[in-house]
């Protein structure tokens, strides 16, 4: 604390703590499938499928207290699951919503908005004013 000084390392604190709540929201709340693509048989099953894969698969990769994977690796690990009756235009249509990366992106983007506030705050350039 005392080499790193007490703004930087609140600021820490709380960037580790937003992430930590932000990787659980991701975990427990996929993203819904809101139009199902002509492939899909059955989009009650499809839905049904989607959300237990999410919470057993996606959820377990990023919560995982042993190991949990950073965003991108749990992905990677998440296209390899079997996904029952979801459909495979319903999760190629899935998986590009999960790549333009609203909700995984919000990561490191926070992490860069902090980074920003904390240069600014603590770099002081002397004036050139005499």
């Amino acid at each position: 604390r005392e080499l790193l000084g007490n703004d930087v390392f609140m600021t820490l604190v709380y960037v580790q703590a937003a992430l930590k709540e932000h990787r659980r929201i991701v975990a427990a709340e996929e993203p819904k499938i809101l139009m199902h693509t002509s492939d899909c048989q059955d989009p009650v099953g499809c839905n049904e499928d989607w959300h237990a894969i999410w919470w057993n698969g996606m959820a377990r990769f990023l919560l995982d207290g042993r190991n949990p994977q950073p965003y991108r690796e749990a992905v990677k690990h998440f296209k390899d699951l079997q996904f029952g009756c979801v459909s495979r235009g319903c999760k190629e249509l899935m998986f590009k919503i999960i790549g333009e990366g609203a909700a995984f992106n919000h990561a490191d983007q926070f992490i860069d908005e902090a980074c920003n506030r904390l240069a600014d705050e603590l770099i002081f350039e002397p004036s050139l004013e005499a």
